[in-house]
């Protein structure tokens, strides 16, 4: 008894281990013992391409120093990811015999990892062994039970073996996880082939074709259908049409089995910090750089093409950020550089639509969105920026631009009492904005709210004395208002008088004949009114009906009471 206690002080003195040293211990130790490289067969890479076959070389050996590294959690984990990343370029390349016996290993070392299940069923349907394919699926499913490519690959190995019904029970399943998934749908119309119904058929494959760009194989299964049901001129326009343009899977483990790229984060940093610092012309040769070693590399694209129209070269920023989409319709920031860069060309339908694109795309980026507002409204679709603008300030009730621009589109759409109610929020949020104040008393006066628009302009009139829109707009509404309490002859005279010595414009000189009607200087408002419509015979060779009524008004000593 006491020599145990002895050892037991001694092993607490000079060792005292953790739980988490000890989980981390065993799982440096789980690695390097299940991962055994000696194990896999090194492929034979003689019909390889020279490069190819030189990088798998290499990843091999830093796959083993990984291995013999690991003395670390971080470092085993490095490791295991390395192995990996080396199975799956054995799955890329079709090298199935090292590529099975990494994957037994990776399953072992983790059998709740989806990915390596996955790739197992890949490599079974490669090497045609259907049932040993269906058996893997079974245990992808079992990881991951929605996983809709599993899914889907699963139903394709029933039909393989003439289970309908559990075929389509699969590509069921697929469709609920993944309902935009163009290739369990086309699937489902197999199904229907297979249940004697083509013309089913024909509306599921018609649906998908519909879905699918121009030249899609999906005609291809649209002619099978009209075949079925025996109409051979419909069938062949449709195979016609048919430019084997590949219907997309939605498969992103599949990713992972391209050839791992060379890193080229550096050079893509470097190229983005020539741009920031203005020197577009070395951030271009990166930019090339980097796609010359991955053409599929969609950034690069966009900054390129940005840096390519800060120099001046329109044609080429123009296609790199085509290419850009064609690689992610869904670039956000390729679709808005694009819509901004068609519309300074003057190419404003397609501008709209990428920029209808973009906004959608980041619905939260309500700048862009305040641009398609405004994009919609120089078209003529009023409505259409209306409810955008309508929109962008409920998600973002201070957003001034986009108050402004709503009050604006509101008054060209005749709906001016809703206009004012955005011009009073503007003014709230902005009091010194001057155009905001001026429009709000305009649309009072407009509208017949008369003392509000005094007001409105009053305090305008305070915030900026300078400004002849606010002085003259004020003089016209003191002369005229049919608001008895509103009306100041005197004031409306000394208002539009100092307009007038400003700026002897045509309705200038006529707003001050009306505030010396309203002051009761006929005489004056005569002088002042036949000033007015010589320049408007000077400007337009006549003059109009009205000004002549006001000057027989003023003769006969009446003031004016129409605004």
């Amino acid at each position: 008894m006491k020599l145990a206690i002895a050892i037991a002080g001694l092993l607490a003195v000079n060792h005292t281990a953790t739980a988490q040293d000890f989980a981390e211990l065993l799982e440096i130790r789980r690695v390097k013992e299940t991962l055994d490289l000696s194990q896999v067969p090194e492929p034979d890479l003689s019909q390889l391409p020279a490069v190819d076959a030189q990088r798998l070389r290499d990843y091999r050996a830093l796959t083993a120093n990984a291995l013999d590294h690991a003395a670390e959690p971080m470092q085993a984990q490095l490791a295991a990811n390395t192995f990996g990343d080396l199975c799956a370029r054995y799955l890329h390349y079709e090298l199935h015999e090292a590529a099975a016996a990494c994957l037994e290993q990776l399953r072992e070392l983790a059998p709740t990892d989806f990915q390596w299940a996955y790739f197992k069923l890949l490599l079974h349907i490669a090497l045609g062994d259907l049932e040993a394919a269906r058996t893997s699926a079974e245990e992808a499913l079992a990881i991951r039970p929605d996983d809709p490519p599993t899914l889907i690959r699963l139903a394709e190995l029933h039909v393989a073996a003439g289970h309908v019904d559990a075929a389509e029970a699969a590509y069921e399943a697929a469709i609920a996880a993944y309902p935009e998934s163009a290739t369990a749908r086309v699937g489902m119309g197999y199904i229907a082939l297979e249940r004697g119904d083509p013309a089913k058929a024909l509306q599921i494959f018609q649906e998908v074709a519909a879905s699918q760009p121009d030249g899609s194989e999906a005609n291809h299964h649209v002619g099978l259908a009209y075949r079925a049901l025996g109409d051979a001129d419909r069938a062949a326009e449709a195979w016609r049409l048919n430019q084997d343009v590949l219907i997309p899977m939605y498969d992103p483990l599949l990713e992972r089995l391209r050839p791992l790229e060379e890193d080229v984060t550096l050079p893509l940093d470097r190229a983005v910090a020539a741009a920031a610092e203005g020197d577009h012309e070395r951030a271009v040769t990166l930019y090339e750089e980097i796609l010359a070693a991955n053409e599929t590399d969609e950034e690069a694209h966009f900054r390129l093409a940005g840096s390519l129209l800060v120099l001046g070269d329109s044609g080429r920023g123009e296609r790199h950020l085509r290419r850009a989409i064609a690689l992610n319709p869904e670039h956000p920031g390729a679709h808005f550089a694009l819509a901004m860069f068609l519309a300074r060309e003057g190419r404003r339908a397609e501008a709209a639509a990428h920029l209808e694109r973009a906004a959608d795309l980041m619905p939260d980026n309500l700048p862009w969105r305040l641009q398609r507002a405004q994009m919609r409204a120089a078209s003529g679709n009023s409505a259409g920026a209306i409810q955008e603008l309508e929109q962008i300030v409920a998600l973002d009730p201070g957003m001034v631009e986009a108050r402004r621009m709503l009050s604006a589109v509101l008054v060209g759409a005749g709906r001016t009492e809703e206009a004012a109610v955005h011009l009073q929020a503007l003014v709230a949020l902005a009091p010194d904005d001057l155009q905001a104040r001026f429009n709000l008393g305009l649309m009072h006066f407009e509208s017949g709210r008369y003392a509000e628009a005094r007001r409105t302009l009053d305090e305008t009139l305070g915030r900026f004395p300078g400004d002849v829109a606010t002085r003259h707009l004020l003089a016209r509404l003191l002369a005229v208002s049919p608001d008895d309490a509103v009306r100041d002859g005197a004031r409306a005279v000394e208002l539009a008088q100092s307009v007038v010595d400003e700026q002897p414009a045509l309705d200038h000189l006529e707003t001050l004949a009306m505030a010396m009607a309203e002051a009761g200087r006929f005489d004056d408002a005569v002088t002042w009114q036949q000033r007015a419509l010589e320049a408007e015979r000077q400007a337009a060779g006549g003059n109009s009906p009205q000004r002549l009524d006001r000057l027989a008004l003023y003769q006969a000593r009446q003031p004016l009471r129409a605004p």
